[in-house]
């Protein structure tokens, strides 16, 4: 007796001509479940691509070894963000950090005392400061900052002691952390290498310990990150969302990543380029 009805394991996706998905959409699928979901099991993509365990377990080991995911126990899970040159991070996104630049820019009032970390998105602040800021003090461990908001002579700017990063060229390490512990501000504003759900996060543990310094002296703190560290995930979290005041970005966030901000009370500013 045969019958006409399509059997329950033929719901796994096909090519248009029928056969299994090649080993390129399978890679695909994999890495588009990945931006939905943290974690995917093995034992899973393997009954919804209708492949073998050993398949799976093979492109989950050549998707590692292109660093498009992280394998783990049983599965894999998204690949942890790292930070490009700092050369290289300051020649992308620059509408958009401008714009956030401006929005920061008119956030600050005379005679106000901030705290500035280091990075691409934060020296845009410095300089759009530079330009329009009156009579503040800046505390800062980055000397290019420190240099670029120099050249307003209104503004006081006290650089940190510390160990010199010589790529990044910013000073780190325990002096640093107390000189900053030393100091009250009223706001605040740092950068991430990602947002997610959990908070900020930074691919330097040691960088990551002095933004999340600054947040805890500040009366306010901003977090300030385009919509590409969207639900990325690095090496240290170093703030979470009810220790952050207010996060500009140049797009509106989604999914987990929103509810998280709405549950924590952190306001968002949109900055259009």
């Amino acid at each position: 007796m045969t019958s006409d009805a399509p059997a329950a394991a033929d719901k796994r996706p096909r090519k248009a001509d029928g056969d299994r998905l090649s080993k390129l959409a399978r890679h695909k699928h994999i890495i588009s479940q990945l931006t939905a979901a943290p974690t995917l099991r093995a034992s899973e993509l393997a009954a919804v691509l209708g492949v073998s365990g050993e398949t799976i377990r093979r492109d989950l080991m050549e998707l590692q070894e292109q660093k498009l995911i992280n394998r783990t126990y049983g599965g894999a899970s998204r690949p942890f963000a790292l930070e490009p040159a700092l050369t290289d991070r300051k020649a992308i996104m620059i509408a958009e950090r401008e714009a956030m630049a401006a929005v920061i820019a008119d956030l600050i009032l005379p005679n106000e005392v901030l705290m500035l970390g280091a990075g691409a998105t934060t020296f845009h602040i410095a300089r759009r400061l530079a330009s329009r800021a009156q009579d503040i003090t800046v505390i800062t461990h980055d000397y290019a900052i420190a240099a670029a908001l120099a050249v307003n002579p209104s503004i006081r700017v006290l650089c940190c002691p510390g160990r010199y990063h010589p790529t990044e060229g910013y000073v780190f390490g325990t002096q640093t952390i107390a000189n900053i512990n030393s100091y009250e501000a009223n706001r605040a504003i740092v950068s991430a290498t990602g947002i997610s759900a959990r908070g900020a996060n930074d691919a330097d543990d040691e960088a990551g310990a002095i933004y999340g310094a600054m947040a805890k002296r500040a009366a306010e703190a901003i977090l300030v990150a385009d919509h590409g560290k969207f639900d990325q995930r690095a090496l240290t979290v170093f703030a979470h969302w009810t220790d952050i005041d207010r996060l500009v970005t140049d797009r509106q966030p989604e999914g987990a990543l929103a509810t998280a901000l709405r549950e924590a009370g952190t306001e968002i500013i949109v900055a259009q380029p």
